[in-house]
């Protein structure tokens, strides 16, 4: 499938799930909401929609050692399907769900990312989605976003106060800590990393020596010795570029320490031992550490603050309609009164 085509799919298959509307008189029913009843039928088809997507990417979810994966695929996905049929209900009782004019309007401009109609078409078989399928999805969409917007037009905007307050407990988010460019050479022992060559820590030591000496005494360069010899198959190819974050805790303590020690160009006078095995470090140049001001990141707080505070008010809502409704959930494991959930 052409990346693009790819993409474009499963960017719109990750919005939201789609409410179907194949109910039939002879289907199973799984669920109801408020009376209206969600099908074995519907329910199958949105899961196996997922699973195509989750095939896209590499994971099968109908093999066996997958089995728990999907049973727990389905009952999230009836969840999901109890949650819009509710939030689809309350649209419609306050009038806003889309025209067909917008609807038809998104469905233009998604075609218009695929460029071809053709290619549209395909991409939608290759997930076995029908053009229809995606309408719904986009009825939803643009419904869900029309109640949300009305449901938190009175949030209002953070103020002053609470962006600095924000910022000066979270001051790591909008920097970055001193960063050390080194290169390394790695020596596993004891199976310590996975594919190396099989090593005593005796003999790990030892080569970790005669590559220091080819370099310190022959002038060999360090990085050519690194795709040479290196054990750490991510960074080998590259020569054994490495960049260690000061006091991030991401690399290992002693391998920072020793790299720290360094001064630009200098190379460790003796192997440093890690939890990986043995290492030759050279510090290549040392970028300071950096802090965006409050006023540089103002903007980015405050539409962050603002955004949790509407998803925090609409998922209030939510459970505030889910607790009102008459939900009756089949799949669900029974305890008591099943006509709440």
């Amino acid at each position: 499938m052409h990346y693009k085509l790819r993409v474009g799919l499963l960017a719109l298959l990750s919005l939201l799930l789609i409410l179907t509307g194949c109910a039939s008189n002879n289907a199973d029913v799984v669920a109801t909401v408020n009376g209206k009843e969600i099908t074995r039928a519907e329910l199958d088809k949105q899961v196996n929609m997922t699973v195509e997507q989750y095939k896209q990417q590499g994971i099968d979810l109908t093999s066996k050692e997958n089995k728990d994966m999907k049973a727990q695929l389905e009952k999230s996905v009836l969840d999901d399907l109890i949650t819009k049929t509710l939030l689809m209900q309350e649209a419609e009782r306050q009038k806003l769900t889309p025209s067909k004019e917008e609807v038809d309007k998104s469905i233009k401009d998604i075609k218009a990312t695929f460029g071809k109609e053709e290619d549209f078409k395909k991409a939608l078989a290759e997930v076995k989605m029908t053009e229809q399928d995606v309408r719904e999805d986009i009825t939803f969409r643009l419904t869900y976003q029309k109640l949300v917007d009305k449901v938190t037009a009175d949030v209002k905007a953070p103020t002053e106060a609470e962006i600095a307050k924000y910022y000066n407990e979270h001051k790591d988010q909008f920097g970055t800590p001193e960063r050390l460019e080194v290169k390394h050479i790695l020596f596993a022992f004891d199976g310590k990393v996975p594919n190396a060559p099989k090593r005593t820590e005796a003999e790990a030591l030892q080569a970790a020596k005669l590559a220091l000496a080819e370099i310190t005494q022959k002038g060999r360069d360090f990085a050519a010795v690194a795709r040479e010899k290196s054990d750490d198959l991510g960074t080998r190819e590259n020569g054994g570029s490495y960049t260690v974050d000061k006091g991030a805790g991401t690399t290992d303590p002693a391998f920072e320490k020793a790299a720290a020690a360094l001064k630009p160009g200098e190379i460790t006078k003796q192997p440093v031992k890690s939890a990986y095995g043995y290492h030759l470090i050279k510090l290549e140049k040392i970028e300071p550490a950096t802090q965006k001001s409050l006023a540089e990141v103002k903007d980015q707080i405050a539409a962050q603050l603002e955004s949790e505070a509407k998803q925090a008010k609409f998922s209030q809502f939510v459970d505030e309609l889910k607790k009102k409704a008459e939900i009756d959930n089949r799949l669900a494991p029974k305890t008591g009164d099943s006509s709440k959930k």
